[in-house]
């Protein structure tokens, strides 16, 4: 589930590399078990703290993809306040401030908070992705670091698959 890309710094390989990190969101979802709701509401991904990921993940939107039957819908939040309501939340850097708060806001809820920042996993974020140079240090490979415990204290139950792919916090 780790892919490789050219290194981070190129614009070539940083738009990659936001598109990985869009296509590995969108695989989470079918990795996750979420609670049931009505067809007709849309199963949202919220952004906070990241425009260039809002921007990127609103491709879900224009090519109409669904989870479970239901249709994507990219909401960013602002903060203070946010986010009210999603399935997944993507946390950028520039709200790196606002982290502990947003975890307390989002506490008790089934609500997937997903990083990119170092040391999120750990700090109430149950997904970070992370970039990793390969062996030659010529390419990276984006991978992600799970936090069972910010898992838990959500009630989210996540695949084994997904396990198998991540390095695991203890």
């Amino acid at each position: 589930c780790y892919v490789q890309s050219p290194l981070a710094g190129s614009a070539e390989g940083d738009s990659l590399l936001a598109d990985l990190k869009v296509a590995f969101i969108y695989n989470f979802t079918r990795f996750i078990q979420w609670p049931e709701a009505p067809a007709d509401q849309p199963f949202v991904i919220g952004v906070v703290g990241d425009p260039v990921m809002e921007s990127r993940l609103r491709v879900l939107e224009q090519e109409a993809r669904q989870v479970n039957g239901r249709p994507i819908a990219i909401h960013a939040y602002a903060y203070p306040g946010a986010p009210d309501c999603c399935e997944i939340l993507f946390v950028g850097g520039a709200a790196d401030a606002e982290l502990e708060a947003i975890v307390r806001r989002t506490a008790g809820q089934p609500v997937l908070l997903v990083g990119d920042t170092p040391g999120y996993a750990g700090r109430g974020v149950a997904i970070e992705l992370f970039r990793k140079p390969d062996v030659f240090r010529k390419t990276e490979r984006l991978r992600l670091r799970i936090d069972p415990a910010a898992l838990r204290e959500r009630g989210q139950v996540i695949s084994a698959q997904l396990y198998d792919v991540a390095e695991v916090m203890q």
